[in-house]
């Protein structure tokens, strides 16, 4: 059987990215497994070293980049420094910040995945992630945090989208996927996170940011997606079908209108089930590879600036996506 010719890496008009193709094949094979080799043509890895906090560079070493003994030390040292007494992460990965369950739950995950030795600090995490569930079993911020997200994101749509004191959907999905790799064993708590994201969908697919709030985000929704899987719900509930539909429109429309910031769920629809599944991711990729810019990073709407933040995110998203496309 003939393989397939997919594309690596684009040349614009404007750009000085090379155009490549590769065959791979057979073409029965690509659907869900086979791995395409994607080159992104300039350095990301140097850029988010130089640029990005630990979390950032956390994805990096998740991306399969290689990472000196040296600084694998150094950021297991970083995150041991940085963590509060109640085992939490500063919010935005700031010294003295009060502890975020957001942050905590994406570097634990990291650490996880990594599967270095990390000593006490994944169980300490994990402690302090459990004391941020929610009665209703979701999970929240406190409420010594607000200022602190008004001042990164500002007091109007800082609020819509994150809110303290109240539980959070896509929050809930970080805390219950970053509990179940790191092997948290109360079912108990893990059920009821589930429960609270399965009951809380709308309509539409997606979910709101918390509950009661009028509008779904589908922003929020490939931060459940993954969380859904990871605590066992099955690839054939509605739920699930549901989501993972109304993200893949989402990520179609987006990379119609060339936004490469929603690229960043393209992981949580990987790996593809049918053709057109997989020619969406595809283009995803094609779109987060043409639009890198020269300094190795991206940037975010609205900025002419490499952000470290979303480069670390986008290069972490190619190398999962280019597995299973």
């Amino acid at each position: 059987m003939a393989g397939l010719e997919v594309l690596l890496s684009i040349r614009g008009r404007n750009s000085d990215i090379v155009l490549s193709w590769a065959t791979i094949g057979p073409a029965s094979t690509l659907i869900g497994g086979c791995p395409l080799k994607v080159n992104l043509v300039y350095d990301v890895k140097s850029f988010v070293l130089e640029n990005g906090n630990v979390l950032d560079k956390l994805r990096i070493a998740a991306a399969g980049y290689e990472i000196p003994e040296e600084t694998t030390r150094e950021l297991i040292a970083i995150v041991r420094a940085i963590m509060n007494e109640d085992g939490g992460v500063p919010f935005d990965v700031k010294p003295g910040s009060p502890s975020s369950a957001k942050t905590t739950a994406e570097i634990l995950t990291l650490l996880v995945q990594l599967g270095w030795d990390v000593g006490n600090l994944v169980d300490r995490m994990v402690r302090f992630l459990v004391s941020r569930q929610k009665n209703d079993g979701g999970f929240a911020e406190t409420m010594n945090l607000n200022s602190y997200i008004e001042d990164k994101f500002g007091a109007t749509e800082g609020r819509e989208w994150y809110p303290v004191g109240k539980s959070i959907t896509w929050l809930t999905g970080k805390a219950l996927e970053a509990l179940c790799l790191a092997k948290y064993e109360d079912e108990e708590r893990l059920r009821r996170a589930r429960d609270f994201l399965l009951y809380n969908q709308y309509e539409d697919g997606h979910w709101p940011d918390y509950v009661g709030h009028a509008e779904s985000d589908p922003l929020g929704t490939g931060n459940i997606l993954p969380a859904l899987r990871a605590v066992g719900v099955s690839e054939d509930n509605e739920v699930y079908v549901n989501g993972r539909a109304a993200l893949f429109q989402h990520l179609k429309h987006s990379i119609e209108s060339g936004f490469t910031f929603d690229m960043v769920d393209l992981a949580a629809v990987v790996p593809p089930k049918t053709d057109l599944e997989r020619e969406i991711v595809v283009q995803g990729i094609e779109l987060i590879v043409r639009t890198q810019r020269s300094d190795g990073g991206w940037c975010v709407v609205g900025s002419k600036k490499s952000n470290p933040d979303l480069s670390a995110q986008l290069a972490l998203v190619v190398k999962r996506c280019a597995e299973t496309v």
